[in-house]
């Protein structure tokens, strides 16, 4: 078994909820005798497993991955228990658009018709002055 901390946010569906968006605060790889193991043994006390899960905020689930070679990558919030107390999968979800990009388009093209395009990019040049990334996007925006 190895064991790794990579925080990563997706969304997972767990029996009878809707999906919801999960924190992976922890991965576990098992081979694949002990991954069959803990999955069919899913309440049993686990040391890898204690003190976490939870939530991150009230619309966010921590979780830890338990993965192995050929087997479907299962998601455990043991909610500070040390036993698999939710198991999830995860969702497959639309690829990531850039939501920063999409935020400052939004608000260029649905600004106060009062205010020029021009105005609502100088504006925003100022008000993101120490964001380089939102900068290029602006830039972008600007020249189209």
């Amino acid at each position: 078994m190895t064991t790794a901390n990579q925080p990563m946010l997706q969304r997972a569906r767990f029996t009878r909820k809707p999906a919801e968006a999960i924190h992976i605060e922890k991965t576990v790889t098992l081979n694949a005798a002990e991954y069959d193991e803990f999955a069919t043994h899913l309440l049993v006390s686990r040391d890898w497993l204690a003190g976490l899960g939870g939530h991150l905020m009230p619309t966010v689930r921590k979780v830890v991955a338990v993965s192995a070679p050929e087997r479907q990558t299962l998601l455990v919030d043991p909610s500070g228990s040390d036993y698999g107390r939710y198991v999830g999968i995860a969702v497959p979800t639309a690829p990531q658009i850039d939501d920063q990009a999409s935020a400052i388009a939004w608000l260029i093209n649905n600004r106060r018709p009062e205010v020029s395009r021009e105005q609502a990019i100088r504006t925003l040049r100022m008000a993101l002055a120490g964001d380089t990334k939102a900068l290029r996007i602006i830039d972008g925006l600007a020249g189209s």
